[in-house]
């Protein structure tokens, strides 16, 4: 690394770049300018030099005084002598102040100097342009906190990819080297451990160190020379270590550097003006600075801050949900775009590292958004790549990660393993294993008491155990995805999102390896409705995301595939969603069955029903109408979908009634023969759910709950298939008239079953999000009747956020109605004024003219 005592580094790199004419160096013009040098003094300079002067990459070595004789040469100067004393000289000039000439001024700009060209190193070895990150407020304020507290000093303590190290830049220029710097007077001193290291593991110590830049002659000490002169310090010394890290230095070096360090910690006692702060990995903190907690001075100097995990040895959170939004707005994420990112994606873009690889994946000019479900892949296939397998250890990390899935059974028996069983001593694998742990693969969480050693070994995100349990079985199987393998998994797990995971890495695999039949047996599989569904739609996204789908979705699913294969049957209601009516609408033109194409343009009818989007709905019912007049749809209806859907329309269109179709309706039960039949065809289903939103808008809740009670009891098998969003949806409107007739208890528990549903299969597998909205309303409307008014308003806002990033019209109608009847029994005048408001605005931006009864305010 860079010698201490070097000023100048930043000045001669500006003025190479003046002479190079150039104001900024990417790391791609390195080899230019090495000839540039080349040809002007004769010398040569190599490329990967120029990429350490210019902070590009990490040099653990002072450079050599050819190479600053060479770049000063090329700046016009005899050697690296006269280029220091022509800036010294320009830089302290005569009519400089007197305070320019103080001890404490000139130790404050050597420090700059070297501070300079540590941040420089981490703003360019930053994965991302620095200025599109942003400051991270817990650390800023961790350190705030640290500043002013009595602690001699703290740590910023996280995995690899965390952004332990911009944080600290980001808190140096906030602190000491912006433009309105908090602490102007203060020295800091930013250096990265393998600067400290290379003088310590020489000899020296933080003490001498520090005495030598103070430059009063032998003897003199720095910390007792500004006690004993209190009126020429100007502030704190601040020393900023960042990257102690026993991968690159050696876990030998690192205590040794520890031990020093920690004797000048424990030595500033007299001296709580001087502050030491570090940033260091996770699993460098347990091996080395975790056995100094049995010592009760270490609380005593050290500050670990209110976010320590002592089970996982991290201090520092992830990002904040604006946080990431703010790296996103920099990137020129459009902000339309940002806010209809689902809840589980932001919280995994919260990770640093896959913040960067994302935005690093949509950075290109040419490059529009790639849509979430296929970025996470992207994200986490890109993450692995770079931590295991362009690891020098692979091998030995490859063995630990297949022990590991054998040991957790594929995660059958769950997801934390023993650390010695894992490793089985085995010494060979031990620093493979400490990679693991330093690059956020693998987590341990310390569990061991006084008289018991307990580690615990953990994969650090369940979709690493995903993504390798999947590649398990594709080594099992000759890296083919054959009908054998799907069996396997199928047999193998049972229905859930892991398994849904699993089946999209060997979709995945199967699509970028062109294994057209792999894909096509996936399909085959007995698979459940959802399942089906989220593999169907990820082929669709990924060849979206190609641009020219459809010829390459034809040679996977040639004409008269989907005939004999329908979708209909897996094209359900969790493809309510605006998001979804690309994928809906690629599927539109690969449709060949009625029923298929009636699925779709239902989906789409009820989504613009929901979104009070008249114009939508008539074109979608015109072309329901041609599908219906076909006179193809499978099975004899006494009234047909657009029959059932003209109704809904013609009512919130024109506010008029078809009193002859209303009769229709209301007469079902003479018109329904369920004998022998096993499921709804997709007329029926189409039909059943206008019904639902008929008896709704009519306000019936006594007809909507007979209705109801009827299909669970004429055709029991909805009840069997616990995750179907149909069956989910019938339950919550049967729920909301238990609730409009009364028999609360009845709606509670039917609200209380659909919530276990959708919390055990989790937002992942219910993408649509519209049924998790629903439940909320309803909790809201019960928590209501049962007097616990801080709970139905938390349900109520949570179900509004989502309700207006959905643009679900129909559902924030039927909140702000709950939220309005809340609001009066609290007396809260301007929240319930406000919640009127908001729903007068929902009725004028649509052109419906009749407003549902039952989503009034009461």
């Amino acid at each position: 690394m860079i010698d201490l005592s070097y000023d100048f580094i930043i000045t001669l790199q500006s003025e190479v770049l003046r002479q190079f004419g150039v104001e900024n160096l990417q790391p791609n013009q390195c080899k230019h300018l090495a000839q540039a040098i080349l040809n002007h003094t004769g010398k040569l300079v190599s490329e990967t030099t120029l990429k350490r002067v210019f902070g590009f990459a990490v040099t653990q070595h002072s450079f050599s005084r050819y190479t600053l004789n060479t770049l000063a040469q090329y700046c016009r100067f005899r050697d690296w002598e006269e280029f220091q004393t022509h800036f010294y000289k320009k830089t302290f000039r005569p009519q400089a102040t007197a305070e320019d000439h103080s001890k404490w001024a000139d130790v404050r700009k050597r420090a700059a100097a070297v501070s300079h060209y540590t941040m420089l190193t981490l703003k360019n070895r930053c994965g991302m342009p620095f200025e599109n990150t942003v400051p991270r407020q817990y650390c800023l304020s961790h350190i705030e906190r640290f500043l002013e507290s009595s602690h001699a000093a703290t740590v910023l303590i996280a995995p690899a990819g965390w952004g332990k190290s911009l944080a600290l830049v980001h808190a140096a220029e906030h602190y000491w080297f912006g433009r309105d710097p908090v602490y102007q007077n203060d020295i800091c001193w930013f250096i990265n451990a393998h600067a400290a290291g290379s003088l310590l593991l020489k000899g020296f110590s933080l003490s001498a160190w520090l005495d030598n830049q103070l430059s009063l002659g032998n003897g003199d000490n720095f910390r007792e020379y500004f006690s004993t002169h209190p009126n020429e310090k100007g502030g704190r010394l601040v020393l900023i270590i960042d990257g102690f890290d026993e991968i690159a230095m050696g876990a030998d070096k690192l205590k040794l550097l520890y031990n020093k360090l920690e004797d000048f910690v424990y030595s500033n006692d007299l001296h709580p003006w001087v502050k030491v702060i570090l940033s260091i990995r996770s699993s460098t903190w347990g091996e080395v600075f975790h056995q100094s907690h049995q010592y009760p001075s270490f609380r005593k100097y050290w500050y670990l801050g209110q976010e320590m995990d002592e089970d996982t040895n991290t201090n520092i959170p992830l990002l904040t949900e604006q946080e990431v939004k703010s790296v996103l707005y920099n990137f020129d994420f459009d902000p339309a775009t940002v806010r209809l990112f689902s809840d589980s994606f932001l919280q995994k873009l919260r990770h640093p590292y896959y913040l960067q690889l994302f935005s690093q994946l949509n950075a290109t000019p040419d490059q529009s958004f790639v849509d979430e479900n296929l970025s996470l892949f992207e994200v986490i296939s890109k993450f692995i790549q770079n931590r295991v397998f362009s690891s020098p250890a692979n091998s030995f990390k490859v063995r630990i990660i297949d022990k590991m899935l054998q040991l957790l059974d594929m995660g059958k028996t769950g997801l934390y393993t023993d650390k010695c069983t894992l490793l089985n001593k085995n010494a060979e694998l031990f620093p493979a294993y400490k990679e693991l742990l330093a690059d956020n693969i693998l987590v341990e969480e310390n569990l061991s008491q006084e008289i018991m050693f307990n580690v615990k070994v953990r994969f650090a995100h369940n979709f690493l155990l995903e993504y390798f349990t999947a590649m398990h079985f594709l080594s099992q199987h000759e890296q083919t995805v054959s009908e054998k393998l799907l069996l396997e998994v199928l047999d193998y797990f049972p229905q859930s999102p892991f398994r849904i995971a699993v089946f999209k890495w060997l979709l995945r695999f199967a699509i970028t390896g062109n294994q057209v039949d792999s894909i096509r047996n996936f399909f085959k599989l007995p698979l459940a409705t959802l399942e089906k569904a989220h593999l169907l739609e990820y082929v669709v996204l990924h060849y979206q995301q190609e641009g020219s789908q459809q010829p390459q979705l034809s040679s996977i699913f040639p004409p008269g595939y989907f005939r004999k294969n329908p979708f209909s049957q897996f094209i359900n209601d969790d493809f309510i969603h605006f998001k979804k009516r690309k994928v809906l609408n690629t599927l539109l033109g690969m449709a060949e069955s009625p029923d298929d194409k009636l699925k779709i343009r239902s989906n789409l009818f009820v989504m613009a029903l929901m979104q009070l989007d008249a114009e939508q709905c008539e074109i979608e019912l015109s072309n329901i109408k041609k599908i219906c007049a076909g006179g193809e749809m499978a099975g004899e209806m006494w009234i047909s979908p657009y029959e059932a859907f003209l109704f809904i329309y013609e009512y919130l269109k024109f506010g008029q009634l078809d009193e002859k179709m209303k009769d229709k309706i209301y007469h079902y039960v003479q018109h329904w023969n369920f004998t022998q039949q096993k499921s709804f065809t997709v007329g029926e289903e189409a039909v059943y759910r206008a019904m639902c939103f008929i008896f709704l808008m009519l306000g019936d809740y006594q007809q909507l709950l007979l209705f109801t009670q009827r299909l669970f009891e004429q055709h029991p098998s909805i009840l069997f298939n616990r995750t179907d969003p149909f069956r989910l949806m019938l339950l919550c409107w049967k729920a909301q008239a238990h609730i409009s007739t009364g028999d609360i208890a009845a709606a509670s528990r039917i609200s209380q079953h659909v919530e276990n549903v959708l919390k055990h299969y989790s937002s992942d597998f219910f993408n649509g999000r519209h049924l998790d909205t629903l439940q909320k309303i309803i909790a809201a409307q019960i928590y209501y009747q049962e007097k616990e008014f801080n709970k139905a308003i938390r349900a109520a806002e949570a179900a509004m956020d989502t309700a207006q990033k959905l643009d679900f019209k129909i559902f924030a109608l039927l909140n702000y109605g709950v939220l309005n009847r809340i609001y009066h029994h609290l007396q809260m005048d301007k929240q319930k004024k406000d919640a009127l408001h908001k729903m007068e605005l929902i009725r004028e931006s649509t052109s419906f003219k009749q407003t549902l009864p039952a989503f009034e305010p009461m």
